[in-house]
């Protein structure tokens, strides 16, 4: 069970104690010092970062000490270091993706990062059989030790396609992982695409949840590849709803916008929903506290 209790600054009468960030997977062909520019130039207050981006900037000849200091100067935090693992490949891809994890945990150490992102398998919960399903849990328990020895936590993203894909499977999950087990990632969207309410799910788990993803489309359920990218409250799955039940049940930590595409959509994107989310959040102010 996560403390959300830092997060009461409508109680003092100002703006909720909110933090965003962006998440560098939507700008993997960018260098990582750009993303980090980036995020500064848009005002955020920090940089979910793909795993990717900090391997290529290792590999480039810098070191975690280097990336320390240029998200110093530039006052950003890590919020989540995003790995693609999955444990649903077979024991030798899960092997593989233990040993990711050990080195992510590694960095998010010395980045002062407080959590590892995951995904709970690759195919849809309804779809998966006993094997697979203790695969997975195997996996992620073991993926979690690994985490917590470094002081650091594992979550499992709700993704639409994964064993963390509706309120039924994503309590089973959390049941079968031993205490203490993992943390969640919020997508309300990602329920969305399921044809799922995602604010019962927002309530149900909100103890479990460490860390929220925000994006929005105007979404073709027919076809996903025709579906449009839109600032976070000009799209079809109601984030309005989610951010004032978000703000009603108490978060305090980051929301990470999560838009793909070419660098011009993810920044605009990006910056046209933080400035309606810091809108809306003030207009909600005089509300709570009258």
């Amino acid at each position: 069970m996560l403390d959300h209790s830092e997060a009461d600054g409508w109680n003092r009468g100002k703006e909720p104690d909110l933090k965003f960030s962006f998440c560098s997977t939507g700008l993997k062909e960018e260098p990582l010092e750009n993303v980090l520019n980036l995020a500064e130039e848009i005002g955020l207050q920090g940089v979910e970062l793909w795993a990717g981006h900090i391997r290529g900037f290792l590999d480039g000849g810098g070191s975690l000490s280097q990336l320390r200091t240029l998200l110093e100067q530039r006052r950003l935090h890590v919020p989540a270091i995003s790995e693609y693992t999955c444990f649903s490949k077979g024991k030798q891809e899960s092997a593989s993706e233990l040993r990711r994890i050990r080195t992510a945990a590694v960095w998010a150490r010395e980045l002062g990062c407080p959590r590892i992102r995951s995904f709970a398998g690759h195919r849809p919960s309804r779809s998966v059989l006993a094997e697979e399903w203790d695969a997975v849990v195997s996996g992620l328990t073991e993926a979690a030790k690994i985490c917590r020895s470094e002081g650091v936590r594992l979550a499992v993203e709700i993704h639409n396609n994964t064993l963390a894909d509706t309120a039924e499977s994503l309590a089973a999950l959390v049941r079968d992982i031993p205490a203490p087990g993992i943390e969640l990632i919020y997508d309300g969207f990602n329920l969305f695409v399921d044809h799922l309410d995602p604010v019962p799910v927002l309530k149900r788990f909100f103890t479990d949840i460490g860390h929220v993803h925000f994006k929005d489309y105007h979404w073709n359920h027919e076809d996903w590849s025709r579906s449009e990218p839109v600032p976070i409250f000009q799209g079809d799955a109601d984030h309005k709803t989610i951010f004032r039940t978000l703000l009603e049940l108490g978060y305090g930590g980051f929301i990470s916008f999560e838009y793909m595409g070419n660098t011009d959509q993810v920044v605009s994107n990006t910056k046209r929903s933080l400035a309606e989310i810091r809108h809306f959040a003030m207009e909600q102010q005089p509300e709570r506290n009258g």
